[in-house]
């Protein structure tokens, strides 16, 4: 039984999982495709004691709270949050998703910072959608005291930060761009609207990847400049893809604008952050450990192809300071954001700064030359990396740089900007490290945005005759131009046919019986993780004869062993199995009781068959099986 608080007809207040068991054969057809992926959207509702936005292990769960799944503007279904918060909305088709969560009553929600997550479901379950709520004097309190992570490099790391900055190409300046600079050199300019993003989720949290979440920002916005779209590209996948997700080389550690690029230039592909676990996760998560979600659950479909990806420095250093401006603007004036890079030499000075972001208003101006000349200090002293997103010298005395911060909002930072003084030692240097501030940008070509579908499967392969009942394989292939996954599709020419699993092989078997005899003409189509299907293969011509046995039908199968026992939300696992008068190969049906069927694949008569499922809603429930051969 799942039971749910507030139902008089089920067990109050348990959150455990009794299953009664049943082996009786049912006499309807019980179908289900046994490669239906098993796409569900759950999270928790949790009391963000800290008001950080992240979920901690000491944070208790809210329950009894209705969270709603939105398709299209309309309601598709609610669920109330269980003793630990959770909530779970299982077998959903692929598409795109809005959750909501209703407000906690005296407390303002922390997360999402957009007060709601868009997802788009295409092959993968997502999970870690966490609502958050905090007392609003709890709010206030946590602003100025909360500490943010900076990027401490050893000197040898810091030195090839230095030499792989002064390698890149230097950024290039139209003369036409110069020139309307030249012509008109006061302005306020900002392409802060090219930028999707809410204030409050761009927040790294304790994990140390400024460098990721400014060079994503760069990112984000030469696409939005070169394919006239604007989306929000996933951190989260960077983060648990980077060196593994783990260890001392993690994006959390730290990084560089180069690492970035090197990054995206093998991977080929940005994720937007609204795949499937493709949203921001590891703001509870320090230099060492690993990353929240594992690469191989966050979803890469849909993604944006990269083409090209490389950095360009733009020229600041051993330069006049008139001239460095003028770099800086061209580049902004020519649709491209900045990646600032800039290191504070001890502990004294990160003090100021942290004071100067967690005291000050938007309005003002940082100074960030006051420590030029002082000695480095590899253990006190740091480096952070912001976004440069445009700048103003309408007022000569007051000029500034437009920077994002990416450690979310203050009380007098609802947008999450700073701005830095123009009027800067662009030379600046500390004895024991070198330059203090590194302005570069990234070059990058994309691929199509138009998705090609796959080729028409090669012809296919496999018997040309059998008999009735008997068990027959057939193999195909196909490509993608995308390098997108593929699932084919077989069509069996009886009225029946057969799906894949989705998968990076461009090779795919399937099997099956044809009951009674004839000719069939079987072909496969292949199907990207786009949803972009090919054509049919060539028809290939198999002859069925008359069975030499009369068939007769499969004995009951055992009980299906599993726990009985268990939590709403929760996969559990149950294996079955039955023996054939014919030795003919079986498939099971596995009847949850909750109106939803799993089939196996085809199995070898009197071997187990195994099969999962999670009962998203408390209740008692039987488990039924039965063979078919």
């Amino acid at each position: 039984m799942i039971s749910r608080p507030g139902k008089l007809s089920l067990l109050i207040g348990l959150q455990i999982l009794i299953i009664s068991f049943s082996s009786a054969l049912s006499p309807d057809d019980l179908s289900s495709s046994a490669h239906d992926l098993p796409l569900s959207l759950s999270g928790a509702v949790f009391m963000d004691d800290d008001a950080d936005g992240f979920r901690s292990a000491n944070e208790t769960g809210l329950a009894n709270l209705t969270v709603r799944l939105m398709q299209d503007g309309a309601m598709k279904a609610s669920a109330l949050t269980d003793r630990q918060g959770r909530y779970i909305f299982a077998n959903l088709s692929p598409g795109s998703y809005r959750l909501e969560a209703d407000p906690v009553a005296g407390s303002s929600q922390t997360a999402p910072g957009g007060g709601y997550y868009a997802v788009t479901l295409a092959d993968k379950p997502g999970s870690g959608l966490d609502f958050g709520f905090s007392s609003s004097s709890r709010l206030q309190a946590a602003g100025p005291l909360r500490e943010h992570p900076i990027m401490r490099p050893a000197p040898e790391e810091a030195a090839l930060w230095a030499s792989g900055y002064s390698a890149s190409a230097k950024a290039v300046i139209r003369p036409e761009t110069a020139a309307m600079l030249a012509a008109a050199p006061s302005a306020s300019f900002s392409l802060l609207d090219q930028l999707q993003y809410h204030p409050t989720e761009r927040d790294q949290g304790m994990c140390g990847n400024c460098w990721a979440w400014a060079g994503t920002g760069v990112m984000e916005i030469d696409y939005a400049r070169q394919m006239n779209q604007s989306d929000r590209f996933s951190i989260q996948f960077l983060d648990s893809s980077y060196n593994s997700g783990c260890g001392s080389n993690a994006a959390c550690c730290g990084g560089w604008l180069d690492n970035l690029a090197d990054f995206y230039r093998t991977k080929k592909m940005i994720v937007p952050w609204s795949n499937a676990n493709a949203h921001y996760q590891d703001g509870s998560r320090g230099c060492g450990g690993c990353s929240a979600v594992p690469a191989k659950k966050i979803s890469t479909s849909p993604n944006y192809k990269v083409s090209s990806i490389s950095t360009s420095r733009i020229a600041t250093q051993g330069i006049p300071q008139e001239q460095a401006i003028a770099n800086i603007k061209g580049v902004l004036r020519q649709g491209k954001a900045i990646w600032f890079g800039y290191f504070l030499p001890d502990a004294l000075s990160w003090n100021g700064f942290r004071e100067f972001w967690g005291g000050k208003p938007e309005d003002a101006i940082w100074e960030p030359d006051n420590a030029c000349g002082r000695t480095y200090s590899y253990q006190s002293g740091g480096g952070h990396a912001v976004l440069c997103l445009g700048y103003n010298d309408t007022d000569p005395q007051n000029s500034y740089w437009i920077m994002l911060n990416s450690w979310g909002t203050t009380a007098g930072r609802p947008s999450g900007l700073f701005q830095v003084a123009m009027d800067m030692n662009y030379n600046c240097s500390y004895p024991g490290l070198g330059y203090a501030f590194y302005w570069m940008t990234l070059d990058m070509s994309y691929g199509s945005s138009q998705n090609s579908a796959p080729q028409t499967p090669a012809p296919l392969k496999g018997p040309t005759q059998g008999s009735a009942a008997k068990l027959l394989s057939y193999t195909t292939t196909s490509t993608d131009a995308d390098g997108d996954q593929l699932y084919f599709t077989f069509d069996w020419g009886d009225g029946a046919s057969s799906k894949t699993p989705l998968s990076a092989s461009s090779m795919a078997m399937a099997n099956h019986i044809w009951k009674r005899k004839g000719t069939y003409q079987v072909k496969a189509m292949a199907t990207d993780s786009n949803g972009d299907s090919s054509g049919w293969s060539e028809p290939f011509s198999v002859s069925i004869g008359g069975s030499s046995t009369v068939n007769s039908p499969p004995n009951k199968p055992s009980t299906p062993a599993g726990i009985s026992n268990g939590l709403a939300g929760m996969s559990y696992a149950f294996i079955g199995y039955a023996t054939d008068p014919n030795r003919d190969a079986l498939f099971y049906t596995y009847d949850w009781g909750d109106g939803q069927t799993t089939n196996t694949d085809l199995r070898t008569a009197g071997l187990s068959a195994r099969a999962s499922h999670a009962w998203p809603e408390a209740g008692v429930y039987s488990v039924r099986v039965k063979a078919t051969d």
